[in-house]
């Protein structure tokens, strides 16, 4: 039975949670109230988080339900047990944001994808700009990253990661897009009301980051025409990784507002 559950109660399980972070789980290895873990996360919870038989840790299927779960037997190194609850996580926020992040270099692609994860993301879509990094990141290896950093940040959701797209594609007229801009006057907070309204009409919010050598003349111009919401994070240059946090971290603070 699925059961809905507050934060407060979510947090007053069992230190387990604290201590484990979540294990990830397939669906297809619960049947009824019982589950079994796969050879690494298995692994992992034996060698590495050295728990025990009789432990409660927490599960995650990645796909929006949590589980609360008695560890039974390691039988040939498989982690097996008895599901003592299921629960639709509320870590996750009720807003939906799409990430478009420039390519980068692989270890801080690395970066923005892990603290994306950590900010709430539920999409995130690599762009090919003019001026950003010529290479085709692994998909395989950013779902991992998302996977490791759902777990880390107890996410109940982890983040759909798209194949690399143009910014042509990524762009959606049914989202409210924002960017970031170093051109722009404007704080996020001074969008509020499009924005919460956006989000009462159940739109997807769409944040669009740029490549450190800033967008072309005429990635500018498809943006102003389009009419993203143009936001100003400061008076300094930011890596791509650290606009990442700024904004999604200003985003869920001005969210927190109307949720």
């Amino acid at each position: 039975m699925i059961k809905k559950i507050s934060v407060e109660d979510f947090f007053t399980y069992s230190i387990d949670l604290v201590v484990s972070n979540f294990f990830f789980i397939d669906k297809k290895n619960i049947q009824r109230n019982n589950f079994c873990l796969n050879h690494n996360e298995s692994h992992h919870l034996i060698n590495v988080m050295r728990l025990k038989v009789n432990s409660k840790i927490w599960l995650t299927d990645g796909d929006g339900t949590s589980y609360f779960v008695l560890i039974n037997s390691f039988d040939n190194g498989i982690a097996s047990g008895e599901i003592l609850e299921s629960y639709k996580n509320k870590n996750e926020s009720n807003h939906y944001i799409h990430l478009g992040l420039p390519i980068i270099k692989n270890s801080r692609i690395k970066i923005a994808v892990e603290k994306s994860v950590e900010c709430g993301v539920k999409e995130i879509t690599p762009l090919s700009l003019d001026r950003s990094v010529k290479s085709n990141p692994s998909i395989e290896r950013l779902n991992s990253i998302s996977q490791s950093a759902g777990k880390q940040s107890m996410r109940s959701i982890f983040p759909k990661i798209n194949p690399v797209s143009s910014l042509s594609d990524w762009y959606s007229r049914d989202a409210i897009n924002i960017v970031c801009f170093i051109e722009s006057n404007r704080r996020l907070s001074d969008f509020k009301d499009e924005i919460f309204k956006a989000n009462d009409n159940k739109k997807k919010i769409s944040v669009l980051i740029g490549p450190e050598g800033d967008f072309s003349d005429e990635e500018k111009e498809f943006i102003y025409d389009k009419k993203f919401l143009k936001v100003n994070l400061g008076n300094t240059i930011l890596r791509t990784e650290t606009a990442v946090i700024s904004i999604l971290s200003v985003l869920n603070e001005l969210m927190a507002q109307y949720e």
